[in-house]
């Protein structure tokens, strides 16, 4: 591994804790030590004492027996690790070991956690680990613990190429550090203050010239994280150069061949690929954001009829015409459109983020349709088959995409265009995703040739 993922260890014994610790900080592989309060009344998972907040773990390594158990009764040494899985941040993949002496000890415990409590985030690999082989011998623990490490190949190359990217982002920093860096300073307090009046200016013009200067005092984030993201890209394209082939060969055996998805697996990826869920205190302003009609306008009827009457056309009308009529029976058809989601979709230029003044957000109609529908009384139909066309040059379809559990058909309709400053338009309701910069590339183009297409008066 070229660095290594979060480790957690967690003991009641602080002697051990501090032993196994030290071991692995010997060898150069970082951890946090979590000593487990079990008997603590005001700690009800033995760990709430320490903040997990700034840790993402990916081997998660506890003593199997945190009570001090005489007997060891599955039932009871799995209470401990139950709580101990519910309070530490798992959202990815992770390794779970135990320290034991038993493996036949550890699979009962295991059984009986994921079966009565399967909300509780399941392991990519588990394994057994003696204690006292790793407080003893130092010589080959780390050649031991690499090859516990690829128990899966997967995980391990996963944690390598998450390794790597971090690696990319601290090289950004740098460079623009050593750029800022004081030359031949007096004293400790003249390189600090230099240095940091240099780091402080540079990042400045660069937010300044990435969205422009009254936009980069309203949102300083923005203008600086966006500025940075063209040279961490960069430095990101250039790991592939530091990646071992072999050790992805090893992980995905299946690399290179044809495969085939079945459409839940292949609608989660593009989700995965395309859009990223967001909050309802996502930017407006953001490109490629989805924000639905504001429920304000579309229950009232007169703020109603006068957004109809900017697009000169019914809701309804638009959202059949547009969206519907070619992939949707008329007799089906007042189901989906009920079930769709209106809302608008933010499309401005990347050169617009550059821009001296307030940007003026361009907004295009889209729609957000379930897959599946089922109607009072009927059999269950989906938005397929011949019938799947669009209604005209002027629609864009997303590949089909996962929210919230729901497979929905988004499109967006380049005949419908708006220009607005995102907090101060009634229309513009909560975002509901954000599509990801490769699919709003392709967006762009379409639109661009869309709306430039070339048509000619013609006398015969």
């Amino acid at each position: 591994m070229s660095s290594l993922p979060s480790i957690v260890l967690i003991d009641d014994n602080k002697s051990d804790l501090d032993t196994l610790q030290n071991s692995f900080a010997r060898i150069g592989y970082p951890c946090l030590s979590v000593l487990y309060e079990g008997n603590e009344p005001d700690n009800m998972s033995g760990i709430d004492h320490v903040n997990l907040d700034m840790i993402k773990p990916r081997i998660v390594i506890s003593d199997l027996n945190l009570q001090e158990l005489h007997k060891l009764n599955a039932t009871q040494l799995a209470g401990p690790i139950v709580q101990i899985l519910q309070k530490l941040p798992l959202n990815g993949p992770f390794m779970l070991y135990f320290w034991s002496r038993n493996a036949t000890t550890v699979e009962p415990v295991l059984k009986v956690i994921y079966e009565r409590y399967p909300d509780i985030p399941h392991p990519i690999h588990w394994g057994v680990l003696d204690k006292a082989q790793f407080k003893s011998d130092q010589q080959n623990l780390a050649e031991r613990l690499a090859s516990n490490m690829k128990g899966s190949r997967v995980f391990d190359a996963l944690c390598s190429w998450e390794g790597r990217v971090s690696t990319a982002a601290q090289k950004t920093t740098n460079s623009l550090y050593n750029l800022a860096r004081a030359l031949e300073p007096t004293d400790l307090t003249d390189f600090e203050t230099r240095t940091t009046e240099k780091l402080q200016s540079m990042l400045a013009v660069i937010g300044n010239e990435t969205i422009g200067i009254r936009n980069a005092a309203a949102e300083p984030e923005s203008a600086i994280e966006l500025g940075l993201t063209p040279v961490l890209h960069d430095h990101i394209s250039s790991v592939k150069n530091e990646a071992d082939s072999v050790d992805w060969e090893n992980a995905v055996p299946s690399i290179g061949r044809n495969i085939q998805l079945d459409k839940e697996v292949a609608t989660k990826l593009n989700s995965f690929c395309h859009i990223e869920e967001v909050g309802i205190d996502y930017s407006k302003g953001s490109r490629g954001i989805f924000l639905e009609l504001s429920s304000d306008v579309l229950n009232d009827p007169e703020k109603r009829m006068k957004l109809e009457s900017r697009f000169g056309s019914s809701l309804n009308t638009i959202i059949d015409e547009e969206f519907l009529i070619n992939i949707v029976k008329e007799t089906n058809r007042a189901v989906v459109r009920e079930a769709t989601k209106i809302g608008f979709i933010e499309i401005s230029a990347e050169c617009d983020q550059a821009q001296k003044k307030i940007k003026l957000h361009r907004y295009v109609i889209a729609a957000l349709t379930p897959l599946k529908h089922t109607p009072e009384g009927e059999a269950e139909f989906e938005l397929y088959g011949k019938q799947n066309k669009k209604s005209h040059n002027g629609i864009y379809r997303v590949p089909d995409i996962n929210l919230h559990g729901i497979d929905y058909m988004l499109q967006l309709s380049f005949k419908y265009q708006i220009g607005s400053l995102p907090n101060e338009s009634s229309w513009l309701g909560n975002p509901l995703l954000r599509l990801r910069d490769q699919i709003m590339v392709d967006i762009s183009f379409n639109c661009a040739q869309y709306i430039s297409r070339p048509g000619i008066i013609a006398f015969k």
